[in-house]
């Protein structure tokens, strides 16, 4: 069989009776593979369902009837069945003369075989794909049965196995949201953490070791892949590259910094201050846990950039924990244009070395986020 659907629609309607009185069981072997059988006596005993089966000799045989609650019975070769009072849903037979017992969320159950995989135990239990099956294992961790894998029932000692509910998490702007599915459409996973998905957002899904990869609301995120970390949220405030009303342009930036920043969402603008260079970008939404929702942006653009490195970045209004609590390296101020703005002395690391050649507005646009996103536990 395919899989545990398959082996319920083929066990649906396995026991019928007709108006002629024949009675149909399903009978199949330690792999659930099943046949029908037609009997003429609804009152069978355990040697007469392995004979019809031709299971000989009988005595080599071992009978499990697996009842509509789910629960898996011993029939003795000499006990009676009705199938026709019980609602028997079917029978399984093993080549064996040994009984093992395991439990499975509690109920302790027999088996023929000294091994169960996992997709059966999932057929025995009625466990939905959204649960996962864990081992319990004495003075350890209890181990995950995954797919594929089968429990060992020959070792001493009872095996306990049960079942509990996955949940898959995603960071979304800050926000840790739970899933009990492992596919999310990226519409639900914002309402769940707080952001209305009908405003204009760029939304960037962030893959570890992998480039950033824009995302639209409609589309399905799949929770289980390796290396989810976070979905990003920017306002959609500048579309097809063009230059908004209003944007303030005091000094051009490089092709590859502007098409960033245009791809990004980013509301931006460039000004000049006495002799210093800025790029502003206005309202940058930040993650959870900061004393303001966003803030404005600066960066100071040497005027020999990319040859000279950029270095830290600026904040207006300034920003504390949502606790109160103060940032360390934060306590300076800096004037932008008639306004204050709070430094964040935040450099790259001595072993990454600026590089004039590859780094760039995007290079310190990281600094910049991964500092935000490291003073809120990010």
């Amino acid at each position: 069989m395919s899989g545990n659907a398959d082996i319920q629609k083929q066990i649906d309607g396995s026991l019928k009776v007709s108006n002629q009185g024949v009675y149909q069981i399903s009978i199949g072997n330690e792999y659930l593979e099943f046949v029908r059988l037609t009997m003429n006596d609804p009152v069978l005993t355990g040697r007469q369902i392995l004979e019809a089966a031709n299971l000989f000799p009988t005595e080599d045989y071992m009978l499990l009837m697996r009842q509509a609650s789910g629960t898996l019975e011993e029939i003795n070769l000499s006990e009676t069945v009705d199938v026709y009072k019980r609602g028997v849903e079917q029978f399984i037979t093993f080549k064996s003369d040994r009984v093992f017992y395991f439990e499975l969320n509690g109920k302790r159950l027999p088996w023929g075989s000294k091994s169960i995989s996992e997709s059966i135990l999932r057929y025995v239990g009625e466990i939905p794909p959204n649960q996962s099956l864990w081992q319990a294992v004495r003075d350890t961790a209890d181990q995950l049965i995954n797919s594929g894998d089968s429990v060992d029932l020959s070792k001493k000692g009872l095996e306990r196995i049960y079942s509990k509910a996955e949940e898959w998490k995603l960071n979304v702007h800050g926000v840790i949201i739970s899933s009990d599915n492992p596919t999310i459409v990226a519409s639900e996973a914002m309402l769940l953490a707080g952001f209305d998905p009908t405003e204009d957002w760029n939304l960037i899904l962030k893959v570890k070791d992998q480039p950033k990869k824009s995302i639209a609301v409609s589309d399905v995120i799949d929770l289980s892949a390796p290396g989810i970390e976070k979905l990003r949220l920017m306002r959609k405030e500048i579309v097809n590259g063009e230059k908004p009303l209003g944007q303030r342009i005091d000094f051009a930036l490089l092709e590859k910094d502007i098409a960033y920043l245009n791809a990004s969402g980013l509301q931006w603008e460039t000004l000049l201050d006495g002799q210093r260079r800025w790029l502003i970008i206005r309202n940058y939404l930040l993650p959870k846990g900061y004393n303001h929702d966003k803030t404005d942006i600066a960066i100071d653009i040497p005027l020999v950039y990319p040859n000279a490195a950029l270095d830290m970045f600026y904040c207006n209004p300034s920003l504390c924990l949502k606790s109160g609590t103060a940032i360390a390296q934060t306590e300076s101020q800096q004037a932008i244009a008639g306004k204050s703005f709070q430094r964040w002395s935040r450099h790259l690391a001595p072993s990454t070395r600026w590089n004039p050649t590859t780094d760039s507005i995007i290079t310190q646009m990281t600094v910049v986020e991964e500092s935000l996103l490291r003073e809120v536990g990010e």
